[in-house]
């Protein structure tokens, strides 16, 4: 079963057996009180429930299998997003304690699940979101889980990615990458034109979901272009400008993401 170690088991009657569609990220709430919710989250008249909760004092308890089961925390985003509760109003700021919990939970989640290492403002990017971005779809709590946690969530991420021990990338060349995407799509199976950068992309966008990590070998084949072309899409490109060949803009957002910097 996909439970945390290190996190409190405390098993919920609100739950989606065997509800989850997808595997896009966590979704940061404020729980609005204190203490422990586990109480309303085991009540049927309540109708909520969350993955995970964390106290201020660093705390986590676990309510549902996740990744398998849902809980009903944000509405429309339940089958494709985890969720973490954290104690205290959306006036507090996180406990340092508390970003370290969701940090934990959040670095689980990549190493069980690919969650990218990355902070997003979406309802269908990968990654870490937060409640109120769903609108009226997730509930319409415009309000959760407060701008100062919000806001919090680089500090999350940050942290989650010393847990996983991710490693500062390297500087990747746009007309190494170009050259790459042109040749080694028609070259013999395995070919690799620039294999070190080429990497550093291909784990980036296996890290955006897009990309399978079967096919992150240093070789910009048909997948890879593919998995970038989905990129530029997600992105807001479209027709040629969503071919798959990565331009300046693109590659440079990419890699403010994920740690590498973009040279011509």
């Amino acid at each position: 079963m996909p439970r945390m170690p290190g996190a409190t088991w405390r098993p919920v009657i609100n739950v989606h057996k065997n509800g989850t569609k997808e595997h896009r990220g966590l979704v940061l709430h404020v729980q609005a009180g204190d203490n422990s919710p586990f109480g309303w989250f085991d009540r049927t008249d309540s109708q909520a429930s969350s993955d995970f909760w964390v106290s201020k004092t660093g705390t986590i308890e676990q309510y549902v299998d996740t990744g398998v089961d849902y809980a009903w925390a944000q509405a429309a985003g339940n089958p494709y997003y985890a969720s973490v509760e954290t104690e205290g109003e959306p006036s507090e700021a996180l406990t340092a304690a508390q970003v370290e919990g969701v940090a934990k939970i959040y670095a689980w989640g990549h190493k069980t699940f690919g969650w990218p290492l990355v902070v997003v403002d979406s309802t269908i990017a990968h990654g870490l979101t937060w409640h109120g971005a769903g609108g009226a779809a997730w509930g319409g709590h415009t309000g959760c889980p407060g701008d100062l946690r919000k806001k919090q969530r680089a500090d999350i991420m940050a942290r989650a990615k010393v847990l996983v021990g991710d490693k500062p990338a390297r500087k990747v060349s746009l007309a190494h990458i170009i050259a790459a995407a042109r040749r080694d799509p028609s070259a013999p199976q395995g070919h690799t034109t620039y294999k070190d950068e080429v990497l550093l992309v291909e784990r980036a966008l296996a890290d955006e979901g897009l990309l399978s990590k079967a096919y992150v070998d240093g070789s910009f084949g048909t997948r890879t272009v593919s998995a970038y072309g989905a990129l530029q899409r997600r992105y807001g490109y479209s027709g040629t400008d969503a071919n798959g060949i990565p331009g300046l803009t693109s590659l440079t957002r990419l890699g403010k993401a994920h740690g590498f910097t973009v040279t011509p």
